[in-house]
Protein backbone atom coordinates (compact mmCIF):
# COMPACT_ATOMS: atom_id res chain seq x y z
CA UNK A 1 0.00 0.00 0.00
CA UNK A 2 1.72 3.24 -1.11
CA UNK A 3 1.36 6.07 1.74
CA UNK A 4 1.02 9.92 0.61
CA UNK A 5 2.78 12.50 2.38
CA UNK A 6 0.43 13.34 4.72
CA UNK A 7 -0.25 9.50 6.22
CA UNK A 8 3.41 8.99 6.01
CA UNK A 9 3.83 12.61 7.94
CA UNK A 10 1.16 11.72 10.52
CA UNK A 11 3.02 8.77 11.40
CA UNK A 12 6.35 10.25 11.83
CA UNK A 13 4.20 12.34 13.99
CA UNK A 14 2.83 10.28 16.04
CA UNK A 15 5.54 7.95 17.25
CA UNK A 16 7.22 10.62 19.30
CA UNK A 17 3.84 10.81 20.83
CA UNK A 18 3.70 7.03 21.45
CA UNK A 19 6.85 6.88 22.93
CA UNK A 20 5.62 9.53 25.58
CA UNK A 21 2.44 7.80 25.79
CA UNK A 22 3.98 4.91 26.93
CA UNK A 23 6.90 6.52 29.06
CA UNK A 24 4.47 8.33 30.83
CA UNK A 25 2.74 5.66 32.13
CA UNK A 26 6.34 3.31 33.43
CA UNK A 27 7.49 5.93 34.75
CA UNK A 28 4.31 7.09 36.73
CA UNK A 29 4.15 3.09 38.06
CA UNK A 30 7.67 3.06 38.87
CA UNK A 31 7.69 6.35 40.87
CA UNK A 32 4.94 5.09 42.58
CA UNK A 33 6.76 2.08 44.18
CA UNK A 34 9.72 4.55 44.58
CA UNK A 35 8.21 6.85 46.60
CA UNK A 36 5.87 4.62 49.04
CA UNK A 37 8.63 2.45 49.59
CA UNK A 38 11.00 5.29 50.18
CA UNK A 39 8.42 7.03 52.28
CA UNK A 40 7.12 3.60 54.32
CA UNK A 41 11.24 3.13 54.93
CA UNK A 42 11.86 6.17 56.55
CA UNK A 43 8.88 6.72 58.45
CA UNK A 44 9.07 3.65 60.92
CA UNK A 45 6.39 4.36 64.09
CA UNK A 46 5.40 7.81 62.93
CA UNK A 47 3.16 9.18 64.99
CA UNK A 48 -0.35 11.17 63.95
CA UNK A 49 -0.69 14.73 62.95
CA UNK A 50 -2.01 15.48 66.91
CA UNK A 51 1.66 13.71 68.42
CA UNK A 52 2.59 15.31 71.68
CA UNK A 53 6.35 16.91 71.50
CA UNK A 54 7.28 13.95 73.27
CA UNK A 55 6.05 11.91 70.60
CA UNK A 56 7.52 13.90 68.07
CA UNK A 57 11.14 13.68 69.70
CA UNK A 58 10.67 10.12 69.88
CA UNK A 59 9.83 9.57 66.28
CA UNK A 60 12.69 11.92 65.33
CA UNK A 61 15.59 9.75 67.41
CA UNK A 62 14.44 6.54 65.89
CA UNK A 63 14.89 7.83 62.64
CA UNK A 64 18.40 8.53 62.95
CA UNK A 65 19.59 5.35 61.11
CA UNK A 66 21.60 5.43 57.83
CA UNK A 67 19.10 3.60 55.94
CA UNK A 68 16.30 5.59 57.05
CA UNK A 69 18.39 8.20 55.98
CA UNK A 70 18.82 6.29 52.98
CA UNK A 71 15.50 6.17 52.34
CA UNK A 72 14.38 10.19 52.38
CA UNK A 73 16.71 10.34 49.61
CA UNK A 74 15.42 8.09 47.75
CA UNK A 75 11.79 10.06 48.16
CA UNK A 76 13.22 12.80 47.21
CA UNK A 77 14.74 11.29 44.26
CA UNK A 78 11.10 9.78 43.19
CA UNK A 79 9.97 13.41 43.12
CA UNK A 80 11.74 13.80 39.27
CA UNK A 81 9.77 11.03 38.01
CA UNK A 82 6.61 12.63 39.64
CA UNK A 83 7.75 15.51 37.59
CA UNK A 84 7.74 13.32 34.46
CA UNK A 85 4.90 12.11 35.04
CA UNK A 86 2.85 15.07 35.31
CA UNK A 87 4.63 16.64 32.50
CA UNK A 88 3.96 13.94 30.28
CA UNK A 89 0.11 13.18 31.33
CA UNK A 90 -0.45 17.40 30.55
CA UNK A 91 0.91 17.30 27.57
CA UNK A 92 -1.34 14.31 26.58
CA UNK A 93 -4.27 16.03 27.87
CA UNK A 94 -3.14 19.33 26.36
CA UNK A 95 -3.01 17.86 22.61
CA UNK A 96 -6.61 16.37 23.71
CA UNK A 97 -8.02 19.47 24.65
CA UNK A 98 -6.82 21.77 21.92
CA UNK A 99 -5.84 25.64 21.67
CA UNK A 100 -5.28 26.93 24.42
CA UNK A 101 -5.37 24.22 26.44
CA UNK A 102 -5.66 26.06 29.74
CA UNK A 103 -6.97 23.20 31.96
CA UNK A 104 -4.10 21.13 31.65
CA UNK A 105 -1.68 23.72 31.95
CA UNK A 106 -2.96 24.64 35.48
CA UNK A 107 -3.13 20.75 36.01
CA UNK A 108 0.71 20.81 35.12
CA UNK A 109 1.22 23.71 37.66
CA UNK A 110 -0.92 21.85 40.51
CA UNK A 111 0.77 18.51 40.04
CA UNK A 112 4.48 20.19 40.17
CA UNK A 113 3.49 21.11 43.96
CA UNK A 114 3.81 17.69 45.18
CA UNK A 115 7.40 17.20 43.98
CA UNK A 116 8.05 20.81 45.51
CA UNK A 117 6.60 19.99 49.00
CA UNK A 118 9.11 16.30 48.49
CA UNK A 119 12.16 18.75 47.83
CA UNK A 120 11.86 21.37 49.81
CA UNK A 121 9.83 20.61 53.31
CA UNK A 122 13.16 19.88 54.75
CA UNK A 123 12.08 20.16 58.48
CA UNK A 124 11.80 16.89 59.66
CA UNK A 125 14.68 15.39 57.47
CA UNK A 126 16.69 18.12 59.40
CA UNK A 127 15.30 16.92 62.40
CA UNK A 128 15.94 13.54 62.14
CA UNK A 129 19.07 14.20 61.18
CA UNK A 130 19.92 16.32 64.16
CA UNK A 131 17.60 14.47 66.59
CA UNK A 132 20.48 14.35 69.08
CA UNK A 133 20.66 18.08 69.86
CA UNK A 134 16.64 18.24 69.61
CA UNK A 135 14.47 19.17 73.15
CA UNK A 136 10.85 18.27 72.82
CA UNK A 137 9.50 22.18 71.80
CA UNK A 138 11.67 22.40 69.03
CA UNK A 139 11.03 18.24 67.59
CA UNK A 140 7.33 19.36 68.09
CA UNK A 141 7.71 22.12 66.10
CA UNK A 142 9.81 20.13 63.41
CA UNK A 143 6.85 18.25 62.98
CA UNK A 144 4.27 20.57 63.11
CA UNK A 145 5.83 22.17 60.07
CA UNK A 146 6.42 18.62 58.07
CA UNK A 147 3.21 17.61 58.92
CA UNK A 148 1.04 20.69 57.73
CA UNK A 149 3.47 20.90 54.74
CA UNK A 150 1.74 17.47 53.85
CA UNK A 151 -1.62 18.50 54.31
CA UNK A 152 -0.94 21.61 52.41
CA UNK A 153 -0.09 19.49 49.34
CA UNK A 154 -3.22 17.62 49.32
CA UNK A 155 -4.95 21.21 47.79
CA UNK A 156 -2.16 20.97 45.10
CA UNK A 157 -3.00 17.26 44.38
CA UNK A 158 -6.45 17.49 44.53
CA UNK A 159 -6.44 21.03 41.74
CA UNK A 160 -4.18 18.68 39.58
CA UNK A 161 -6.92 15.51 39.77
CA UNK A 162 -9.35 18.33 39.50
CA UNK A 163 -7.81 19.56 36.66
CA UNK A 164 -7.20 15.82 34.58
CA UNK A 165 -10.19 15.21 35.71
CA UNK A 166 -12.04 17.73 33.81
CA UNK A 167 -9.95 17.04 31.04
CA UNK A 168 -10.78 13.66 30.45
CA UNK A 169 -14.46 14.25 31.24
CA UNK A 170 -14.79 16.69 28.20
CA UNK A 171 -12.03 14.45 25.81
CA UNK A 172 -13.14 10.66 27.26
CA UNK A 173 -9.70 10.50 26.07
CA UNK A 174 -9.60 7.52 29.24
CA UNK A 175 -13.05 7.17 29.79
CA UNK A 176 -15.36 9.10 31.82
CA UNK A 177 -15.50 6.97 34.66
CA UNK A 178 -12.04 8.19 35.65
CA UNK A 179 -12.71 11.57 34.66
CA UNK A 180 -15.27 11.03 37.26
CA UNK A 181 -12.95 9.79 40.14
CA UNK A 182 -10.06 12.33 39.50
CA UNK A 183 -12.26 14.88 40.49
CA UNK A 184 -13.81 13.08 43.82
CA UNK A 185 -10.64 12.17 44.69
CA UNK A 186 -9.75 15.75 43.87
CA UNK A 187 -12.81 17.77 46.17
CA UNK A 188 -12.13 15.18 48.69
CA UNK A 189 -7.97 15.88 49.11
CA UNK A 190 -9.51 19.94 49.12
CA UNK A 191 -11.81 19.39 51.26
CA UNK A 192 -9.41 16.80 53.72
CA UNK A 193 -7.09 19.94 54.27
CA UNK A 194 -9.42 21.21 56.66
CA UNK A 195 -10.09 18.21 58.62
CA UNK A 196 -6.30 17.28 58.16
CA UNK A 197 -6.22 16.15 62.09
CA UNK A 198 -8.43 13.57 61.17
CA UNK A 199 -8.28 10.41 59.42
CA UNK A 200 -10.52 11.49 56.54
CA UNK A 201 -7.59 12.20 54.27
CA UNK A 202 -6.77 8.82 54.19
CA UNK A 203 -10.00 7.96 51.87
CA UNK A 204 -9.29 10.46 49.03
CA UNK A 205 -5.97 10.10 49.17
CA UNK A 206 -5.92 6.20 48.86
CA UNK A 207 -7.98 7.23 45.72
CA UNK A 208 -6.08 9.50 44.31
CA UNK A 209 -3.21 7.02 43.64
CA UNK A 210 -5.28 4.44 42.81
CA UNK A 211 -6.56 6.40 40.39
CA UNK A 212 -2.82 7.40 39.06
CA UNK A 213 -2.13 3.82 39.01
CA UNK A 214 -5.30 2.66 36.97
CA UNK A 215 -4.23 5.35 34.79
CA UNK A 216 -0.91 4.58 33.79
CA UNK A 217 -1.58 1.14 33.32
CA UNK A 218 -4.04 2.06 30.49
CA UNK A 219 -0.78 4.39 29.54
CA UNK A 220 1.25 1.65 28.85
CA UNK A 221 -1.12 -0.81 27.87
CA UNK A 222 -2.42 0.92 24.69
CA UNK A 223 -0.42 3.61 24.21
CA UNK A 224 -1.69 3.77 20.47
CA UNK A 225 -5.45 3.77 21.99
CA UNK A 226 -5.27 6.43 24.49
CA UNK A 227 -3.32 8.89 21.46
CA UNK A 228 -5.88 8.43 18.58
CA UNK A 229 -8.20 9.34 21.30
CA UNK A 230 -6.41 12.81 22.04
CA UNK A 231 -5.95 13.21 18.19
CA UNK A 232 -9.07 12.71 17.45
CA UNK A 233 -10.92 14.68 20.65
CA UNK A 234 -8.58 18.15 19.94
CA UNK A 235 -10.16 21.20 18.75
CA UNK A 236 -10.13 22.18 14.92
CA UNK A 237 -8.03 24.95 15.82
CA UNK A 238 -5.17 23.02 17.78
CA UNK A 239 -2.20 22.71 16.02
CA UNK A 240 -0.22 19.85 15.99
CA UNK A 241 3.08 19.13 14.88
Amino acid sequence: MTMTPESRSTDIATDPWKRLVRATGVVGLVTFVVLFAGVIASAPGEPPFTASAEEALAFYLNSTASWVQAAMAVAGLAAIGWIWFVVGLCLLLGRAEGSPPWRSAVALVCGVMLAAMLLLNTSGNAASFGAADLDPALANYAFDVSSLGFANVWVGMGGFAVFCGWVVLSTRIVGRWLGWWAIAAGLGLAIARFFWTSWFWLLPYAAFWIWMIIVCIKLVRKPGDVLSAAVGRAGPNDQRP
